[in-house]
């Protein structure tokens, strides 16, 4: 409740902070959003801490809008220019005629972990079984789905009952409490689950399953009307993105990860360090067939989708400008 009363103050405050210009941010301290609390958001977060939004000439406070639904829908309205969130949820409202792009990938394969209670040690445990997810159409969702048809499971036919719990506390909760037999949760909480008890059935990242889990989503009218704008938001998360790689800042990258996960120090936030590393791209583009997988798994239940393509939902034009340029390898020079 707390942090969705915060979302719509902030919100609320930014439309007004907006009201009469036009979707103009070009002057405007800018709001970026996130669509989760997990390490998927390593370099937006880190480039916040370091100062590369500055640095790079945007004014940017983060603000977390949990879930792709929601982060889509800030985006259509105009309270933001850009947001990290997974993938499918542009391509589902691209589907309904909205003008959303990926200009960026953040995480092209799934980071999440399938944990267990006592009783469930391996896939075929599942059968039978409640497994709590965030909401229907989110990631978390077609995650279990995709891991259902790796292990040949049918919901229905097995009788599993996927649950919609909400955040991933909440999941983590619904678990303690029984209401769930399985949950989705990111890999930073594997440790934290073992010495509970709980069984890790899957790390997803481990699976042939190219997808587009986090993405730097944005409006084509925004790229239109305020093009360097864009590729100042779209530096600093390039530069977020190639400093966490360097091993050399990792104590750096941990404390944006403590600040922002609410851990309480920094060495707290090891796990979470090591769960991102693995799958943040060295060159940040979306993964094209992990864009079209995810086309033909949506339009396996919204036909509206069936008419996507790719080259629709990806904008790679200031990626391709900042790689050829030499500024993804050298974001501060060399």
């Amino acid at each position: 409740m707390r942090v969705a009363a915060v979302f719509v103050f902030k919100l609320c405050l930014w439309s007004c902070m907006l009201a009469g210009a036009a979707e103009s941010f070009a002057q405007s301290k800018l709001l970026l959003g996130y669509s989760s609390l997990s390490s998927n958001q390593t370099p937006i977060w880190v480039a916040k801490e370091e100062g590369f939004y500055k640095r790079f000439g945007a004014d940017v406070d983060l603000i977390l809008i949990e879930g792709g639904t929601r982060g889509a829908q800030a985006l259509i309205s105009g309270d933001l220019p850009m947001i990290g969130m997974a993938g499918q949820a542009v391509i589902s409202a691209r589907a309904r005629g909205a003008d959303l792009v990926v200009v960026a990938g953040v995480v092209n394969k799934m980071n999440y972990i399938f944990v267990g209670a006592p009783s469930v040690k391996t896939p075929e445990d599942l059968k039978g079984k409640r497994i709590g997810i965030s909401q229907i159409g989110t990631a978390s969702y077609h995650a279990v789905i995709l891991a259902l048809r790796q292990w040949h499971l049918d919901a229905r036919r097995d009788r599993i009952t996927i649950l919609q719990v909400g955040t991933q506390a909440a999941r983590v909760s619904s678990l303690n409490s029984g209401g769930t037999d399985a949950i989705i949760v990111n890999p930073g909480l594997t440790t934290a689950m073992k010495q509970r008890g709980y069984n890790i059935i899957a790390d997803f990242s481990e699976m042939p399953l190219p997808y587009p889990q986090q993405v730097m989503a944005t409006r084509e009218r925004f790229l239109k009307s305020e093009p360097d704008v864009a590729e100042r938001l779209i530096k600093a998360f390039v530069a977020g993105n190639t400093f966490s790689l360097d091993p050399r800042n990792k104590n750096r990258v941990k404390a944006a990860l403590a600040k922002y996960l609410r851990l309480g120090s920094v060495d707290k936030a090891e796990e979470q360090y090591q769960s991102a590393l693995p799958v943040l791209p060295k060159k940040p583009y979306v993964d094209v067939a992990g864009i079209t997988s995810m086309i033909e798994f949506l339009a396996e239940s919204d036909p509206s989708v069936a008419k996507i393509k790719p080259e629709q939902v990806i904008n790679h034009a200031i990626m391709k400008k900042l790689d050829e340029s030499g500024f993804i390898e050298h974001p501060f020079g060399k």
